[in-house]
C-alpha cells in the first residue's frame, strides 16, 4: 500500500486508539481495498487505485479519514485525503437526519490544495432504505443533490448481496456548468467473524458531461475491500 496512506492511517489509528482508552464508548472501524477505477459523483478521477479509511463513532456523532492513491499515473493528480465529521439525529422510528462537513485535501495539487464542503441529508428505515442529501462546496461553489436506495439480501449466515443505486445533480454557482450522474453497485459480502468482513463487487456510473470535462461518460469497474472493527 502507498506509504502516504500507511502513514496517514497510522497517525489516525494512534489518535483513535488514545481516544478509545479515554472513552470506551468510541467504536472504530477501518477499511482497505482496491478499485479498478476511482469515480466521484459520476466523474472518473483515476484508474486503478488503493483506497483506505478509518472511522470512529461516539453516540450519534462520527468522524473519519478517507484516502485514495492512484496506482498508475493519470492525466490529473489523484492523491486525495478526506477528513470528515458529522452527527445523526433520529427524528422518529423511521427517519434520521444527518449533518456534517468534509475537508478534501489534494497534497500534490497546483494552486489550491483543499476545499470545504458541508452536507445535510435524511434517510428512512423502510424498504430500499431511501436517502436524500444536499452538499455545498464553499471553495468550488458547487451545489450537489443526490438521492440513493439500497437493498441487502442474505445468502446464508455469513454472506449477503448488497445492492445500491443513486442519481445526482451538480451545479456551479459562478457559471452555467452543471451535470447529472447516476451510479449502481452490487457487492458480495462475507463475514469471517463479527468484526471482520470482506467484499467484492462491480460498480457502474455515468454522467451527461461532454468529453472536454471527463475522459468517459460511462464507466464499469470492480473493487474488493476488507473491513475490521475494533
Amino acid at each position: 500500500m502507498n506509504t502516504r496512506i500507511l502513514a496517514t492511517l497510522a497517525t489516525a489509528g494512534a489518535l483513535v486508539s488514545t481516544a478509545t482508552i479515554n472513552a470506551q464508548e468510541i467504536e472504530v472501524s477501518a477499511t482497505a481495498g482496491f478499485e479498478s477505477e476511482y469515480i466521484f459523483r459520476g466523474v472518473q478521477i483515476a484508474d486503478e487505485s488503493i483506497q483506505a479509511s478509518i472511522e470512529g463513532t461516539y453516540g450519534d456523532g462520527y468522524f473519519g479519514l478517507w484516502a485514495n492513491e492512484s496506482i498508475e499515473d493519470y492525466d490529473r493528480n489523484a492523491s486525495e485525503y478526506d477528513l470528515y465529521a458529522g452527527w445523526g439525529y433520529a427524528i422518529d422510528d423511521t427517519f434520521t437526519a444527518d449533518f456534517g462537513a468534509t475537508v478534501y485535501y489534494y497534497p500534490d495539487a497546483e494552486g489550491d490544495d483543499s476545499t470545504f464542503e458541508a452536507y445535510a441529508g435524511i434517510s428512512a428505515d423502510v424498504e430500499l432504505a431511501p436517502s436524500l442529501y444536499v452538499y455545498y462546496d464553499f471553495d468550488l461553489e458547487v451545489l450537489t443533490l443526490e438521492a440513493s436506495v439500497s437493498k441487502s439480501y442474505k445468502v446464508d449466515e455469513k454472506s449477503s448481496i448488497e445492492l445500491g443505486a443513486g442519481i445526482g445533480y451538480a451545479e456551479e454557482d459562478s457559471s452555467d456548468f452543471s451535470y447529472a450522474y447516476y451510479s449502481f453497485n452490487a457487492d458480495y459480502v462475507y463475514t469471517f467473524q463479527d468484526n471482520l468482513t470482506a467484499s467484492i463487487g462491480v460498480r457502474a456510473s455515468g454522467n451527461d458531461l461532454d468529453e472536454v470535462y471527463t475522459v468517459k461518460g460511462d464507466n464499469i469497474w470492480g473493487g474488493v475491500s476488507f473491513s475490521y472493527g475494533f
